[in-house]
């Protein structure tokens, strides 16, 4: 029966890149979501920094980036807590694994998902799952042993097929939804554990088309297609990787004891290192009196322009950035030099001083949609805005490091080794994705963030804060 109601289905296809799907979309490999872009929209947006699962879904279901929800990375770790006290689950976290059930509590009880602002809402496969009742969280039977079997055997399709069959199993129950959120991680796997162009990885982006083409078809033959929104994106992109710098490691060796995930018991550490996606770490230096975080004098003290220039001559290291004694002032640096990211009010500006290490020239704008639009088409798009959100957070840590292309951050512990990494700033990894089954949409640079206010729009619902612009 037609109706008029509107309603959203969302499919994150985790780790899908827009080029990838391009390329298959052209080789007519995808034709559920080629019918789409035909009908639609594809373009390009910018996710968050750290690119990676977990935070980098904050800025689409929160409205807002991962350093004002201070969860700034898929591990953190809080040197405040940690040294008022070692026994304080506070003091660090890995959403790899059984403290992934944290994520809920440790976000800003404040801030409203979509899930608690559009209705009659259902999850799959997503970690964000506060106030989502079990009945309406299709994936949260057999998960645990679903992804353990899907992480050491690396069969991961299993995984979406079932996702797939619980949205089916859903809507023939003959109940309506308002929104429902779509996780699909097997293209993010086996992009990991294989390479982003592999026939497994394709076969994933497969997977999800599939599923578009069967869950369209039901919804047509039930009249609400056309009143429904349709979009999909990503988190993040994914780069090879040939070559791994253990950033641990690397502390330990340079003279400050490191501790990190899983290795986070190790007596009087100098140094905690979290990584995350492998392509982003964040160095939280111990050795110093009290618990702030440092910025680029206490840094100089404590860690020493020798160890930075060290640091720097690793190939695996594109940039670091940490912040200036003034407030509102970052540091960039690599091994040609350094400049300074300045934001005040609403104004960004990035000056080079002895380099341009992210080859952006001289810039001053007065809000952060001039500063996506100024940085959009660079080798990093949004870097202004996305490392001065980053450390908004005292978990973002004193240090944070940027791999190269190629190359990532953790070796040992990271069973089965991985292939492909993510978490950087490099455009092959922030820039994502964005497809919907709508025209004549604003079109200025998007950023994944945006989705929050737009589907709110989309649905009649009261604006909320956010980081974002809607898009429709």
């Amino acid at each position: 029966m037609k109706t008029n109601k509107k309603r959203v289905l969302f499919y994150l296809l985790d780790g899908a890149r827009p080029d990838i799907l391009q390329e298959l979309l052209d080789q007519g490999k995808l034709p559920h979501l080629k019918q789409l872009v035909d009908e639609g929209t594809f373009r390009l947006a910018t996710t968050c920094f750290p690119s990676t699962t977990g935070p980098a879904y904050l800025p689409f279901l929160t409205g807002q980036f991962p350093g004002p929800m201070n969860i700034p990375g898929i591990r953190w770790f809080d040197k405040q807590e940690f040294k008022r006290t070692r026994w304080n689950k506070m003091a660090m976290r890995s959403y790899c694994g059984p403290e992934a059930g944290w994520f809920n509590t440790d976000m800003p009880a404040d801030r409203p998902t979509l899930f608690d602002v559009l209705g009659e809402s259902y999850n799959l496969y997503n970690m964000i799952t506060r106030n989502i009742p079990d009945e309406y969280d299709l994936g949260k039977k057999g998960k645990g042993l679903l992804y353990t079997r899907a992480h050491f055997w690396k069969r991961h399709h299993p995984v979406d097929e079932q996702g797939h069959d619980r949205i089916m199993q859903q809507l023939k129950t003959g109940k309506d939804f308002d929104f429902m959120f779509a996780v699909f991680p097997s293209v993010d796997w086996d992009s990991h554990y294989h390479h982003i162009r592999d026939y497994r990885t394709i076969a994933a982006y497969q997977i999800a088309d599939n599923s578009i083409g069967e869950v369209r078809a039901y919804l047509e033959k039930k009249g609400w297609w056309e009143n429904t929104l349709f979009l999909l994106t990503s988190d993040h992109g994914l780069t090879p990787t040939h070559t791994h710098l253990d950033l641990g490691d690397w502390m330990t060796a340079q003279g400050l004891k490191s501790v990190g995930y899983p290795v986070i018991w190790r007596s009087n550490p100098k140094s905690a290192v979290m990584i995350s996606g492998n392509s982003f770490g964040s160095i939280h230096l111990l050795n110093h009196e009290g618990s702030d975080v440092l910025s680029s004098s206490g840094i100089m003290k404590c860690f020493s322009q020798e160890r930075i220039n060290s640091l720097l001559r690793e190939d695996a290291v594109d940039f670091i950035t940490y912040r200036s004694d003034r407030a509102g002032e970052y540091y960039v640096e690599n091994r040609l030099g350094k400049a300074i990211i300045r934001q005040q009010g609403g104004m960004y500006d990035y000056q080079p001083l002895s380099a341009d290490p992210l080859g952006l020239g001289i810039i001053g704008v007065d809000n952060h949609r001039e500063a996506l639009a100024a940085t959009f088409e660079s080798g990093y798009p949004d870097a202004l805005v996305q490392i001065t959100q980053l450390f908004q957070s005292r978990r973002a840590g004193d240090i944070v490091v940027s791999a190269r292309n190629g190359y990532d951050l953790r070796d040992f512990w990271e069973y089965p080794e991985h292939k492909g990494s993510h978490g950087s700033l490099t455009k092959e990894h922030i820039q994502v994705p964005l497809i919907y089954n709508q025209k004549g949409w604003a079109g200025h640079p998007a950023r994944t963030a945006d989705i929050f206010p737009t589907l709110l729009k989309w649905m009649n619902k009261p604006a909320v804060p956010s980081a974002g612009d809607a898009l429709n």
